[in-house]
C-alpha cells in the first residue's frame, strides 16, 4: 500500500508528494518515527527542536490513518 508522510509544523503542512510503498500501517509508523527523528536532527543543527510538530500518515485513498507526534519519537533529558 502507498503511504504518504505529511509533516505538520506550526500552521504549515509539508506535503509528501511521492509517498512510499509499504506492507502495512505498522511499518509506516516505524518509517514516520525515522522521518521525525531525521527532521529533529536537521532542525537541531539550526538551533531549534520541533517537538510540537507531527506527521500525518496518509494511505492511498487520502485518509489519515495515523499521526506521529515528534515528541513521542525522542526522550529529552
Amino acid at each position: 500500500m502507498l503511504y504518504r508522510f505529511n509533516i505538520i509544523t506550526h500552521g504549515n503542512t509539508l506535503h509528501d508528494l511521492e509517498g512510499v510503498e509499504l506492507p502495512d500501517l505498522e511499518t509506516a509508523c516505524f518509517r514516520a518515527v525515522r522521518i521525525a527523528r531525521d527532521t529533529i536532527a536537521v532542525e537541531a543543527k539550526n538551533g531549534t527542536i520541533p517537538i510540537g510538530w507531527h506527521i500525518d500518515i496518509i494511505d492511498e485513498t487520502g485518509e489519515v490513518v495515523g499521526t506521529m507526534p515528534f515528541g513521542d519519537t525522542v526522550t529529552l533529558h
